[in-house]
């Protein structure tokens, strides 16, 4: 078995960056020698804790600084890093730690002090508190609530804790088989998956970016994407690392912060910029205000992540800013990323997924055979970066891993200049009548009508047809629409079938960390969406009312809201769940808000301002 390829990419790092340069830029920095210090004082921390190569720890932090250096460090001392979203309720992370069935856990000082975890036998038996520059720490008697055992060690609180240790020694003899991290892609079902990547999936996944992209040194990487995911993660701290060159994370992003941060791209001389569909759908409503932010000298090109990005919404940001745009697919399966479209001309065709790099790519039937040029069938790919399995899930990793090749479960086609083009998931089939109609089919026509800023398509249940067609169209701004409308357009585009039977108008769509529309969550609302209404009309109390849907979005108690509430006290008040908010504001309150009116609101009496004006009458 080969050595991790890890050992001689720290070595080379550490002899080659200078001692004083930034990995991580922002409120908290991190120097290549503070890490590079850092990660041999944690191998004496862990070797303390009784934690060794193998091993699975828990990560649990807001801190950005703690966590690129936790991860890096237990990268090149051979544990397994599970990352969990800090703002997640308390039952996701109890039933990840369960699954998880990890040795180690470092987390929040803060987190623990607001989730009393039950003992169970699948709490770690050691944890480390974080300090990530606040002061708030965790008493003994709570934080033995998390172990399954009250005599559990604990440390000090990191990494605070490293001041007084001696450097420690490194492995080398760890394996490129090693696990590097599990990502969780779900949290509450009974049986969470984990995806299992190993150091080979890992480190070829990292050369891949920095070749085909071309980062080096001199790379100012802005990525404010959440690091509990692969997109924020790997595309982003590790990414940085491995060339050598600086993360920037200077402010959380959220709707209210947008315009900031992209003003900040040319004080900062930022390069690259790596983010969603959802934060390009916005910024295409500041290309007034913002439009020559990156025309700087220094910005290369924006990478979209995560999520379909509109062609509309692609060329408005291009002529818009004056930039490229690379739109990358990819799974957490395959690390982050496995097509490119971008940077290069030859991998670049708007409208498409581009070209394999560095791996393998194939369309094929439910047979696993190979389909004809222009036809529709399951996207496979094959390559170094694909996951091993999924953790302690022979079933399910024998249901995507067949022959070598993994199947995405997205629906694809590949045209006769080699561009691949996703259509839908392959589970997302609506059979309507005996009729497959393909989402993504439909979808693209109804992103065509005009003011329609962004659309999903879905199935419904139907006694007579099996399923019928539902829509949700995100409407900000722009001229009023009926469904006749939108049957009307549909009709002279689209084969009887596919015309949606059920049409239902959003400000925004929900949207989850990673940018993707939360399906469940539309079909929820468009139930819920006459009741909504019904309740709003019997609301005589605007904050009581702001209050419970904050509550509802923000995962708060309602009575803690009041008109002073803002991003920085309720911690789920994140940028996607900041639209979530307002949209149901909205339907609460049968109001209309603008795009900039959404952006404006940092806090809840903004709230309240926009629902007492909107709502007084006329004249």
């Amino acid at each position: 078995m080969a050595l991790s390829p890890w050992i001689a990419a720290f070595e080379r790092l550490e002899q080659a960056t200078p001692r004083r340069k930034p990995l991580l830029a922002g409120p908290r920095p991190l120097a290549y020698a503070e890490l590079f210090a850092g990660v041999r004082k944690t191998a004496t921390l862990c070797s303390n804790l009784g934690l060794k190569a193998g091993d699975r720890v828990i990560v649990i932090t807001e801190d950005d600084r703690s966590l690129i250096m936790l991860f890096l460090s237990f990268l090149r001392l051979g544990l397994t890093t599970i990352v969990l979203d800090p703002h997640a309720p308390l039952s996701e992370a109890e039933s990840l730690m369960r699954a998880s069935d990890a040795q180690g856990l470092f987390a929040d000082a803060s987190y623990l002090s607001r989730h009393a975890l039950d003992q169970s036998d699948g709490a770690p038996n050691v944890a480390v508190r974080i300090d990530g520059g606040t002061t708030e720490t965790q008493s003994k008697a709570g934080i033995g609530r998390l172990f399954r055992r009250q005599s559990a060690p604990a440390a000090e609180t990191y990494p605070a804790c490293l001041s007084g240790l001696e450097e420690g020694q490194l492995p080398g003899d760890l394996t490129d088989d090693a696990l590097a991290y599990i990502l969780f892609t779900s949290g509450t079902t009974s049986r969470p998956k984990g995806v299992e990547i190993t150091h080979k999936n890992l480190f070829a996944q990292e050369q891949t970016f920095v070749r085909h992209y071309g980062f080096d040194e001199k790379v100012n990487l802005l990525n404010l994407l959440p690091m509990h995911h692969t997109d924020g993660l790997t595309h982003g701290a590790v990414l940085a690392f491995c060339a050598g060159a600086t993360l920037h994370r200077p402010q959380p992003l959220r709707v209210d912060t947008l315009e900031p941060v992209l003003r900040s791209i040319y004080t900062l001389e930022i390069t690259h910029f790596i983010t969603v569909p959802t934060i390009l759908g916005l910024m295409g409503n500041l290309v007034d205000e913002c439009g020559g932010c990156l025309r700087t000298g220094d910005f290369k090109f924006i990478i979209s992540t995560a999520a379909f990005l509109d062609p509309a919404i692609w060329e408005r940001i291009e002529n818009g800013y004056g930039v490229q745009v690379v739109n990358v697919y990819g799974l957490t399966e395959t690390v982050c990323e496995a097509l490119y479209c971008g940077p290069t001309p030859e991998t670049r065709k708007i409208g498409t997924v581009g070209k394999p790099i560095d791996c393998e790519a194939r369309i094929v039937d439910d047979e696993g055979n190979d389909i004809a040029q222009g036809s529709v069938g399951e996207l496979v790919l094959r390559g170094a970066h694909v996951m091993r399995g999924y953790f302690r899930a022979p079933v399910e990793t024998a249901e995507v891993l067949k022959n070598g090749w993994f199947h995405t479960g997205d629906l694809a086609s590949l045209d006769e200049d080699g561009f691949y083009r996703i259509v839908g998931r392959k589970k997302n089939v609506i059979i309507v009548g005996g009729i497959n109609v393909y989402p993504e089919d439909v979808t693209s026509v109804l992103r065509t009508i005009p003011g329609v800023q962004d659309a999903v398509t879905f199935g419904m249940p139907d006694p007579i047809w099996g399923e019928r067609l539902a829509c949700c169209l995100e409407v900000p701004d722009g001229p009023s629409l009926t469904v006749a409308d939108v049957a009307a357009h549909c009709a002279e585009r689209l084969a009887r079938e596919k015309i949606p039977g059920t049409v239902h108008f959003m400000t925004e769509l929900p949207r989850g960390p990673a940018g993707k529309v939360l399906i469940e969550a539309v079909r929820e609302e468009l139930r819920n969406a006459h009741a909504s209404s019904a309740q709003a009309n019997d609301n005589s109390d605007i904050l009581s009312g702001v209050a419970q849907v904050a509550a509802e979005f923000f995962k708060c108690p309602a009575e803690t809201v009041t008109l002073q509430s803002n991003p920085d006290t309720l911690s789920g008040w994140t940028s996607l769940a900041h639209i979530e908010f307002l949209t149901a504001v909205e339907e609460r309150f049968s109001i209309k808000l603008r795009p900039r009116e959404i952006m404006n609101v940092s806090k809840i009496s903004d709230v309240v301002d926009l629902v007492e004006r909107k709502m007084k009458p006329a004249g």
